[in-house]
């Protein structure tokens, strides 16, 4: 589905973020602790210079259509964003190759989630065409 106003650069952002996440799961395949160092390098650098502000706009696109919006689909986005900052930001006690396997699986299917799911619902609202992102 082709996307617009404030939701167009989000899903194009989502394309990046699948390569990354796509990229997690491989390093974590492989076991050998140069490609896990340098994936979780890769992976906090994805954080800061993309997924920082993907996720505010995300959120406040998810304040601006409020209750008007699927309150489990909320739910679902805001959780998963928190659990994405905790991978990404390692703080959390997995080996590395836990935190990038779990980095790369939740990351490709939040941006599923959001593609196939939220971004169909907050599309049909005028807000969305209009918002100052």
């Amino acid at each position: 589905m082709s996307r617009i106003g404030a939701l167009l650069s989000l899903s194009r952002e989502h394309h990046t973020s699948l390569v990354v996440a796509r990229d997690a799961r491989r390093a974590a395949s492989t076991g050998d602790p140069a490609v896990l160092s340098a994936a979780i390098r890769d992976i906090e650098s994805h954080w800061a210079t993309l997924l920082v502000r993907h996720f505010e706009v995300e959120e406040r696109l998810l304040e601006t259509v409020g209750s008007a919006f699927a309150a489990e689909v909320a739910a679902r986005i805001r959780a998963e964003h928190e659990e994405l900052r905790r991978l990404a930001c390692n703080t959390c006690e997995l080996t590395p190759i836990d935190r990038l396997r779990r980095f790369g699986e939740l990351l490709g299917s939040h941006v599923r989630y959001e593609e196939r799911i939220a971004f169909p619902q907050l599309q049909s609202h005028s807000c969305i065409t209009k918002a100052d992102i």
